[in-house]
């Protein structure tokens, strides 16, 4: 319902939005009052008052000030399953033991060399260059190695994003906080 002014008396009379465009008796004077389209009706203050418009504000504005409250939430929860991602990678990398490096492989070929005879090193080298050095498939301690990499790598990407997370919510929080002041 809306408060339509009556230009004979200038009391208010209460208009639904139904009668928008007809018109309707003043229930003070008694005259007819035109009832305005209903662009222009609803221009007009209500029935229900500032009281009513004053709750519809503070429901918006309660609106607002939770959304920093949920994205806070979301970004914690994310930077929470962010780490712990993480710390299920260094699990893994802190589980696999490589039995064997590179350098150390390359020592055990230098020790193994030295005890051959140089017939033998020629037998070697001819087998080389008849079938090529490529292997079939990568040493297993290579395998691991570059398995124990790989978690670490992902470790340490799931705790920077993981950081990130944490900013982006202490941001959000901030501005959550200077909102409601």
């Amino acid at each position: 319902m809306y408060l339509l002014p009556c230009p004979h008396c200038e009391e208010s009379a209460e208009v639904s939005p139904a009668r928008a465009g007809d018109q309707i008796p003043c229930p003070h004077c008694g005259q007819n009052i035109p009832v305005p389209k209903l662009g222009e009706l609803r221009q007009l203050p209500t029935a229900e008052g500032d009281a009513a418009t004053e709750k519809s504000k503070a429901k918006a504005a309660e609106g607002r000030a939770n959304r920093p409250t949920v994205l806070f939430t979301a970004l914690g929860l994310l930077a929470a399953g962010l780490f712990l991602a993480a710390a299920f990678c260094v699990v893994n990398w802190a589980t696999i033991s490589v039995p064997l490096t590179t350098e150390g492989h390359i020592d055990e070929f230098r020790q193994a060399y030295k005890e051959v005879s140089s017939a033998q090193m020629i037998r070697e080298w001819e087998e080389i260059n008849r079938n090529g050095v490529d292997l079939p498939a990568m040493y297993q301690y290579r395998v691991m190695e570059l398995d124990k990499q790989a978690w670490l790598t992902n470790a340490g990407l799931f705790s920077g994003a993981g950081l990130l997370a944490v900013i982006g919510a202490f941001f959000v929080g901030r501005s959550g906080r200077a909102s409601e002041v």
